[in-house]
C-alpha cells in the first residue's frame, strides 16, 4: 500500500506494468494517449469518465499533469489490490475520483471467480470508456460482452477508446501467437485480433469506429480504435 510522491503526484512502488518504471515515462505515457483521444474528443468541466480496467491510475496522473477538465471519473478493475491502493491515494486528489472493484473472472488476472460482471452503472451515464490494454488480455466472448456493456453506459455519441494488439492477415482471435512481440508469460498474455474482425465487433454491436491507428502505442506496438456510440 505504499505510494512514493513525484513532483506533485502518487505513483505505486511496484507497477504491474514493469515496462514504466521511470516516473517520467511513467506519466508520459498516458500524457501520449490523452493527447491523443483530445484530437476526437472534448474535455469539459461535465465530462464524465469510465477508466475500465485502470490498474494504479495511470490516467488519473495524467489528467492531473495536464491539468484536463472533467467531472466525475470512474476506475474500474479485477485486481483487487490495485483497486485498494488507488483509494488510498489516488482519491486524495479530490472527490470527483472514485474507484469500485468489479470481481469479475479472467483467466490471467482474477481466476478465483467464475464469471463476468456486468457494470454497476447505470444507462447512459458516462462520456468516454477508457481502455487501455485491456481487450489484449481477453478472448473474444469476453470483449464482446463488454462492448455491449460499454454501449449500454456510454451516453449518445459516447466515445470508446481501445488499444489492443490487432494485425492484418492474422487469424481472427490467438491468444499468444507464437514468435510475437517476444515470449509469451502465461494465460492471456498477448491477445492478437485480425484487424477487420476486431473492428467489425464494434461495428456489429451499436458504435461507429472513427479512427483505426495501427501500433500507434510504440511503447508496446498496440493499435488504437476510437468508436462512437450511434
Amino acid at each position: 500500500m505504499k505510494a512514493i510522491t513525484y513532483k506533485e503526484f502518487y505513483l505505486p512502488t511496484f507497477r504491474e506494468n514493469q515496462g514504466l518504471s521511470d516516473n517520467e515515462v511513467y506519466l508520459q505515457s498516458a500524457v501520449e494517449q490523452i493527447n491523443h483521444l483530445s484530437e476526437y474528443f472534448d474535455f469539459y468541466e461535465s465530462s464524465s469518465i469510465l477508466d475500465f480496467g485502470c490498474g494504479q491510475g495511470r490516467l488519473v496522473n495524467g489528467l492531473k499533469l495536464m491539468r484536463t477538465q472533467f467531472g466525475s471519473y470512474f476506475g474500474v478493475d479485477t485486481h483487487y489490490k490495485s483497486i485498494k491502493w488507488c483509494n488510498k491515494w489516488i482519491t486524495k486528489y479530490g472527490t470527483k475520483i472514485k474507484f469500485i472493484h468489479l470481481p469479475a473472472f479472467n483467466a490471467r488476472y482474477n481466476r478465483g471467480v467464475e464469471t463476468l460482471q456486468q457494470l454497476p452503472f447505470e444507462k447512459n451515464s458516462f462520456d468516454l470508456v477508457f481502455l487501455n490494454s485491456v481487450f489484449s488480455h481477453m478472448l473474444t466472448d469476453d470483449v464482446l460482452f463488454y462492448i455491449e456493456e460499454f454501449q449500454a453506459v456510454l451516453k449518445a455519441n459516447g466515445i470508446l477508446y481501445v488499444t489492443a494488439f490487432v494485425e492484418e492477415k492474422v487469424p481472427d482471435c490467438e491468444e499468444n501467437p507464437k514468435n510475437y512481440l517476444g515470449e509469451s508469460v502465461g494465460k492471456l498474455h498477448r491477445v492478437r485480433f485480425e484487424k477487420q474482425f476486431f473492428l467489425n465487433l464494434f461495428e456489429e454491436n451499436g458504435f461507429k469506429v472513427e479512427i483505426f491507428a495501427p501500433q500507434h502505442i510504440s511503447r508496446t506496438k498496440q493499435s488504437v480504435i476510437i468508436a462512437r456510440k450511434i
